[in-house]
């Protein structure tokens, strides 16, 4: 939804609600594991510096590298990534593109006694992104890519959702080391919302009953002497709805009263949902060379508030036209030529000021399992993770294989491996030396690359464990 959506999520992959570098599980000398297993304590204590002492980020497609879904969150109209035979031909029925990271305002954790307390306060946020081949398809039809018979012409595009998230997480944990075999962990979450936002297309049919056009008509560029020649109807009927929630966001309308533009103003953000959520995890150790462990994390949800929350639906009616109408053909035209595929104009969104009230929506959770075999005195894992990130529209699964070799309680080094999401083509590296930290699960490939994340910290070490 142009500027304001391009805004949203560049916040959401600048700091965002991410499923942590999975490189980090099996890192003793790391304390990021405990985003995605709070019994998983680090060795030391640690106080992370404003925004440099924890950033992450990621982005993720199952088709689209990331120019791709660059042009297309920008709804730029004079985009021609969808022109190319190339990128239609690697597009799945349906197309999903997702942005997440994470930013420290402050965090801290240290030991006392066999429990470590951590507290953290964090900015998050999350973009999802879904787009149908059949909305890339019609878009082709209209640039004059495919043949057609404008007399007898039908598309019809299902599904198809766009969602944001921002908020901040205040956060204390607690990891409880039970005996030499087991150990509990658990946090509790208050969350600040900041913004909402929630698009959905259930679906947009076009239809033409049109003589006189060359099925080889490019739209974008046609004549309008050309198109008065020519006879019959055409309609538009698409089924959408929109929420959102977020100081700073504004939605302009056109002249007709639909929204045709969004902006929004970051320095405008401020609180208008409160929310909880919860962290639980464990970690058996039946002896000093295998551990198994698990956990959830991210369980909650924020409320936004009646006064900062709009809803808009669809309403079509009036895009229907007849060729015995002067002008009507170059309407139809400036609603399905525009080459975006968020196009506001043939969403017809109207506000409607008496469902402005109150929403609950969830916040995204994470489910990890674990298996480590410690070697060399504990000196050398090797660990497989397996991660279920129950995110929308889509689950994002994963696999992770790692080697860790951790000499000293400063030093640590990992490679590792994901195979699921990028069909294989992942190693990942992370790298703990002394307070620095570095790790990504996906190595950036260039502009084509489907996956990439990376984390980057400098944390002040603390105390170690005192009870061994």
């Amino acid at each position: 939804m142009r500027a304001a959506i391009v805004a949203l999520l560049v916040l959401a992959a600048a700091m965002g609600n991410a499923q942590s570098v999975r490189s980090t599980y099996f890192m003793e000398g790391a304390q990021y594991r405990l985003q995605l297993n709070p019994a998983l304590a680090p060795e030391r204590g640690y106080i992370n510096l404003p925004v440099i002492g924890h950033t992450e980020a990621s982005v993720r497609s199952n088709t689209m590298g990331l120019n791709d879904v660059v042009d297309i969150i920008k709804n730029s109209d004079d985009a021609d990534y969808f022109t190319t035979d190339k990128f239609y031909g690697k597009l799945k029925d349906m197309n999903h593109a997702s942005a997440t990271a994470a930013t420290d305002v402050i965090a801290a954790g240290f030991w006392h006694g066999k429990g470590f307390m951590s507290l953290n306060m964090t900015v998050k946020a999350d973009g999802n992104l879904s787009v149908p081949r059949e909305m890339f398809s019609f878009m082709r039809d209209m640039k004059g890519m495919n043949h057609n018979d404008y007399s007898n012409y039908l598309r019809d595009i299902n599904g198809g959702d766009l969602n944001v998230n921002v908020y901040t997480e205040l956060g204390f944990g607690y990891t409880r080391v039970i005996n030499d075999h087991v150990s509990l962990g658990g946090r509790i979450k208050g969350l600040l919302g900041h913004g909402n936002v929630s698009l959905k297309m259930e679906k947009a049919v076009i239809k033409t009953n049109l003589e006189g056009l060359d099925p080889d008509l490019d739209w974008t560029t046609a004549d309008p002497i050309m198109l008065a020649k020519a006879t019959g109807s055409a309609s538009v009927d698409v089924k959408a709805t929109l929420e959102s929630s977020a100081h700073g966001l504004n939605y302009k309308l056109s002249r007709d009263g639909y929204i045709d533009d969004v902006e929004f103003k970051a320095g405008k953000m401020g609180v208008c949902g409160l929310g909880a959520a919860m962290d639980l995890g464990l970690e058996y150790s039946p002896n000093d060379m295998f551990s198994l462990s698990a956990a959830v994390t991210d369980l909650g949800f924020i409320r936004w508030s009646k006064g900062n929350t709009v809803r808009a639906y669809s309403n079509t009616s009036d895009l229907n036209y007849d060729s015995n109408n002067p002008g009507d053909l170059m309407r139809f035209t400036d609603v399905v030529a525009t080459g975006k595929a968020l196009n506001l104009d043939m969403m017809r969104l109207y506000i409607d000021e008496q469902e402005a009230k109150a929403r609950t929506t969830n916040i995204t959770s994470t489910m990890a399992l674990g298996a480590e075999c410690r070697l060399m005195e504990n000196r050398m894992h090797i660990g497989a993770l397996f991660t279920n990130r129950f995110s929308k529209p889509e689950n994002q699964s994963e696999l992770t294989f790692s080697f860790n070799y951790h000499p000293r309680s400063l030093l640590d080094f990992t490679l590792s491996y994901s195979p699921i999401l990028c069909s294989g083509q992942s190693i990942g590296l992370a790298m703990k030396l002394g307070p620095l930290f570095i790790g990504t699960d996906y190595l950036y490939m260039g502009k084509n690359t489907k996956c990439c994340n990376a984390l980057v910290g400098i944390s002040v070490p603390l105390g170690g464990r005192s009870f061994d």
